[in-house]
Formats: structure tokens, C-alpha cells, sequence
């Protein structure tokens, strides 16, 4: 459950700033100048008569124009719009910028409709179509929340194509790009919720492979026709290619969950992690625990579920959430010593949002209090809200976290604006090491470049040795081009460098929901990801050498049907807030996603080597 921090303060200051100075405006018709002179007399002159004057219709106001803004990206200020506007700025996830007034007990302008910007009154500009919307730069015509009436605002399901909604690129022909081979992942995908009688959307996969038997376990969000929402499970035996649809794990005490991980240890014990929910009847959250559970038969049954979070820590009323939780197992430090878990996750109250990991020595049993990564607050000027943790671990006690940091503003709550998620440049991806198990921590470190417009997406993480960390993360705007970017440091986070890992001509089409991991005998990073560069859906694949100065390697396609691809949230059509990527000591790749292929949203999987079999 993809959920962006309390958004309660973000445009305050679009309210003070403008208090003293809000205005109507209107657009008068000019009176018509000419002189009634009756009829014309012999000897008197003709009154020279002015001719009358065009029609102009309404006068455009500029609301809804580009703009720019010096210093500070909050509170936004009036930059380059008209006197009374403020301009919203690409720092906030206006590409481009936005002129806009405040229109609280005021009226807008002819060209303009007073609506409700996160929750704040605004003018924003009205129009009939996409076409009256600056659309080339990631803006649509769409009802105005709070208002009747249907204005420009920012895409909230940025489809990567060009402007005339044609795709990216052509397998030959007009706009060429090489065509996706399928090399590494050669195989019929696997069908692994099509076995479910119980569900009828599976979406937000991930995977895992039992460290010895081969064994591969595929957990998702499940819907029924009742509206109930589990985590359900799917469990490959290694050979064949029939999957088993039976894994369900249902909150003991709360009505609903999401956000479900999976993973293995060294003794075969297979876990997962979610969130457990309260919803009313209004789908409002009431109540939130971080739970964990376990199997031994790779998922077809579980244990009852636990919670890990203390108490007091996921805030119990409306006011705030516990989010996106991510498990990690790691051998204990002796031989027949119980496995040590990492879990971290987003705590976030009314006051606060933290990112938090807790550690279990003891496999599960009991688990430390919680050790903050990161707090709301300043990250290179620039105020973010942390969320969408990943975890890796190293030898001994070497573990680390990445994450994304949204753009929330001025800093001085726990709001954000929604509009940053699709890409801007005041996110962050940060990273954070630890080598004694979290229990010190080193700098935070920012992954992404200044020049980058990371969109808020999971960066997964990877350690190789001691110092080698990869990061994957995608940048992009509003518009939907958006590109995986992996960031590579050899020195333990102090510095990085960067490679575009989609090879498209130019940035256009979208790339989303990246999974990566790396081999730890031959190094290679390996990156799976959804895209639509020729414009329909593919999952796509790409290996990078280690070595941050070679480019990576040509594009493979990983799905072998095409499919409606969306960074919409409608259920209808929703992919997940992540998908899943696992490696098997034999070498054996496992990738998972959803993908609408036949309608809806379901679980599917790829088989691939990374290396030759033994």
C-alpha cells in the first residue's frame, strides 16, 4: 500500500501569502465608444465614428502558465506569474511550474475554476481536453476536486508516450529502437496465481527460492469478490510447471493487510512480512501493526502472525500509518546459532515520520525497539518525508538500507505534496550502512545526482563484499519518461557512480518498478523492470558488469505476452508498488510481477540463468 506522508501543511503558504492580497478578477468588456449622431443633417459635419470593437472573450489571466521561482521551492512565491499568483514549482512536481491564486472567498478568473490543490482552494485553469493542458509537459483536463468544473492539473497516471499518445518508439519504421530479445529468460511465463479459486486481482509480487531444494514461493495482495483483501501465496516444487495456488495469510486481528515480502533463510524457513489494517467502512485507516509469520512447507501453510512493532510506535486512530515493511535474513554469527531478521519500515504519526529497522537475534522471537534511519527533515536543503526501504546484508554484520525521500516542502510537519512522486528534482535516494547490525549507524549518504528527478519508487539495494554497494532507482517527470538508473559505489556509499540501465534512443517511454540484485560469484548486477517503449507492456531485463565505467548490457524481454501497462492506482489495473527478483545459489534467476494480460491484474514469473548450471 503505496501511501504518501499527511499532506496537511504543504500549500499553507499559498493561504498567508496571499491573505493580504487576494483579488477578484474579472474581464470587462470595453463600453463601445461610438457617438449616437442621429440622422445627418445638410451642412453639419459627420462625428468622426471609431469603428466597435472585436470580441476578445475572456482575457487570459496566465493561471495555469509556466513559471519560475528564485531561491527557496517553498513556500512558493510569485516568481514569474501576474501580481496576486504563486508559482508552483517542478520542486514540488509542477514541471515547468504553475501559476496559481488562492481563491478562498475570492473569484477566479474567466479562464480559471476554483479547486481544491491538497486540500487548499486554488484557481486552476479550466479546459475541454487533454490539448487545452500543456500536455506535452505531463498535464490533462480533469475534473477539479471541490468543483464542478474540469481544469488542468498533473497527470496522476503519467503514461510515457509522445504527446499524441503514440508510443515511444518502433521496432523499425518511423521512430526505430531495437527490438527486445528474449535471451536470458527464454521459457513460457508461469502462471502463478492461475490456480487461485479464491481471488480475482494478485497484484504487488514478490519471490523468493529456498536456498537448497530449489523450491520458489511468489507472494502478492489477493481481492476476492467479496472485497476482502489477504496475502496470498503461490509455491513452485522445482520441477514441471505447475504452480500451487494455495498460501493465505489473513491479520488475526485487524480486517485487512497489504504489502506482503517474502524470504527464505539459510534453514529453509520461509517468512513473510506485511502490514496488518483496520478500515471502516469508509476504507479509512484506524489502526496498523507490522506483523511477520512463517512457513515450512514453502508457503502452503502459515503460522500465525506476529506483531514486530512495539507498542505506541504505529499510531492507533486516524493520523497516520505504519508503511511498506522489508524483511531480511541473514546465518547467526556460529554455526548452529538462530537466524538474525532485519525488518524496517515507515513509522509515521501525526508529529513525526521516522524510518525505522528492528533487529531479531533470535529468528523471530523477540525483536529489539526500534533504531531510526532517518527522520522528517532537511537532506541537502531540501525537506523530505522517508519511505520505500530495502534492505542488504554483507558478511558479519554488515548490513545497509536504501529508500526513497520525497519532496515535502518547507519542513515543518509531516505533509507532502503527491504531485513530486511522478519525478522531481528535490527527491532523494538515500543510503545508510551499518556494520554491526544496525546497532551503530554511518552517515546517510544521497545516492542520486543533482541532475537527477528520482520518482518515488522502491531503489532496491545490493552489498558485494565489503564496500561495493549498487542502488537501483528511477528518475523522470511527470510526463511518464521515466529511466532506471543504477548507482554504483566502491568506497561504501561515500561516492557513486552512475549508468542508465534501459537502452532507449532518448527518454520517453516508462520504466518502473525495478528489481536488482547481484551475483556474488560473478558479480554481475542483474536488473528486471516494466516498461512500454513500444507501447504496449513488457517486463525487461538487463545484466551490468560490476564495473561502474561499462555500460550495461543490451535490453532482453523478460514477458512473453504484451499486456496494459499503467502507473495508474486503479485496482482494475494495478502492477504493485514493486516486484521481486531472486537468484538461487545454483544460479538459477526468478523474476515475479502483475500484469493484465487476460483483464486483470495477476501473477506471473520468468526462469532464467545467470550462469551456467553446475
Amino acid at each position: 500500500m503505496l501511501t504518501t506522508p499527511r499532506r496537511r501543511w504543504t500549500l499553507v503558504g499559498l493561504l498567508t501569502t496571499l491573505a493580504a492580497c487576494s483579488e477578484t478578477i474579472t474581464a470587462t468588456p470595453p463600453v463601445d465608444a461610438r457617438v449616437d449622431t442621429g440622422p445627418v443633417a445638410v451642412d453639419v459635419p459627420v462625428v468622426d465614428v471609431p469603428p466597435a470593437p472585436v470580441d476578445v472573450g475572456v482575457v487570459p489571466s496566465g493561471i495555469g502558465e509556466p513559471c519560475e521561482s528564485d531561491g527557496a521551492t517553498f513556500p512558493p512565491t510569485q516568481g514569474s506569474c501576474a501580481t496576486g499568483q504563486l508559482c508552483l514549482s517542478a520542486a514540488i512536481g509542477f514541471r515547468n511550474g504553475y501559476c496559481v491564486a488562492v481563491c478562498q472567498g475570492t473569484r477566479c478568473p474567466g479562464d480559471a475554476a476554483c479547486g481544491r490543490l491538497q486540500g487548499f482552494p486554488v484557481c486552476l485553469r479550466t479546459c475541454a481536453t487533454n490539448d487545452d493542458c500543456r500536455r506535452a509537459e505531463g498535464y490533462v483536463c480533469r475534473p477539479a476536486e471541490g468543483s464542478t468544473a474540469r481544469a488542468c492539473q498533473v497527470n496522476d497516471a503519467p503514461p510515457g508516450v509522445r504527446p499524441d499518445d503514440s508510443a515511444c518508439f518502433t521496432a523499425g519504421g518511423a521512430r526505430p529502437a531495437p527490438a527486445l530479445a528474449r535471451v536470458t529468460f527464454t521459457g513460457a511465463n508461469g502462471d502463478a496465481s492461475g490456480p487461485r479459486l479464491d481471488s480475482f486481482v494478485e497484484a504487488e509480487g514478490n519471490v523468493a527460492v529456498h536456498p537448497t531444494n530449489g523450491h520458489v514461493a511468489v507472494s502478492y495482495i489477493s481481492a476476492n469478490v467479496g472485497g476482502q483483501i489477504y496475502m496470498g501465496t503461490s509455491r513452485y516444487p522445482g520441477t514441471g510447471t505447475q504452480w500451487f495456488g494455495d498460501g493465505r495469510v489473513t491479520d488475526p486481528t485487524l480486517n485487512s493487510s497489504s504489502d506482503p515480502v517474502l524470504n527464505y533463510s539459510l534453514d529453509g524457513v520461509l517468512r513473510m512480512t506485511f502490514i496488518g489494517l483496520q478500515r471502516s467502512a469508509s476504507s479509512q485507516v484506524t489502526a496498523v501493526h507490522v506483523r511477520v509469520t512463517e512457513s515450512r512447507d514453502d508457503g502452503s501453510t502459515w503460522a500465525t502472525p506476529r506483531q514486530v512493532d512495539p507498542n505506541g510506535v504505529c499510531p492507533q486512530g486516524t493520523g497516520g500509518i505504519c508503511d511498506k515493511p522489508w524483511i531480511l535474513s541473514v546465518p547467526g554469527a556460529t554455526a548452529g546459532a538462530p537466524t538474525v531478521l532485519y525488518l524496517g519500515y515507515l513509522a509515521q504519526g501525526a508529529r513525526n515520520a521516522d524510518l525505522v529497522v528492528q533487529r531479531s537475534d533470535d529468528a523471530g522471537t523477540t525483536w529489539s525497539p526500534t533504531i531510526r534511519l532517518a527522520a522528517l527533515g532537511f537532506v541537502g536543503g531540501v525537506a523530505v518525508a522517508h519511505n520505500l526501504i530495502q534492505l542488504a546484508a554483507g558478511s558479519g554484520g554488515l548490513v545497509a538500507a536504501a529508500w526513497a525521500g520525497l519532496s515535502v516542502g518547507d519542513g515543518t510537519g509531516g505533509g507532502a505534496d503527491s504531485n513530486a512522486r511522478f519525478g522531481s528534482p528535490a527527491n532523494r535516494v538515500l543510503f545508510r550502512r551499518s556494520r554491526d547490525g544496525f546497532r551503530t549507524l554511518e552517515s546517510m549518504r544521497v545516492v542520486s545526482r543533482t541532475t537527477d528527478s528520482p520518482v518515488y519508487v522502491q531503489p532496491p539495494v545490493a552489498l558485494d563484499g565489503t564496500d561495493t554497494v549498487h542502488v537501483v532507482y528511477v528518475s523522470g517527470d511527470a510526463t511518464g519518461a521515466w529511466d532506471v538508473i543504477l548507482a554504483t559505489s566502491t568506497n561504501g556509499g561515500e561516492t557513486w557512480q552512475h549508468r542508465k540501465v534501459n537502452d532507449d534512443p532518448e527518454s520517453c517511454a516508462l520504466h518502473m518498478l525495478p528489481s536488482m540484485l547481484v551475483d556474488p560469484i560473478t558479480h554481475d548486477v542483474h536488473v528486471t523492470w516494466m516498461e512500454n517503449r513500444f507501447g504496449e507492456g513488457a517486463v525487461a531485463y538487463a545484466r551490468c558488469a560490476s564495473n561502474p565505467a561499462t555500460a550495461c548490457g543490451r535490453n532482453e524481454q523478460v514477458s512473453d505476452r504484451p499486456f496494459r501497462l499503467s502507473s495508474s492506482r486503479n485496482p482494475q489495473i494495478w502492477h504493485g508498488d514493486y516486484n521481486g527478483l531472486t537468484l538461487s545459489p545454483q544460479g538459477e534467476l526468478w523474476a515475479t510481477w502483475s500484469d493484465t494480460r487476460t483483464g486483470s491484474p495477476a501473477m506471473y514469473t520468468a526462469h532464467g540463468r545467470a550462469r551456467p548450471a553446475p
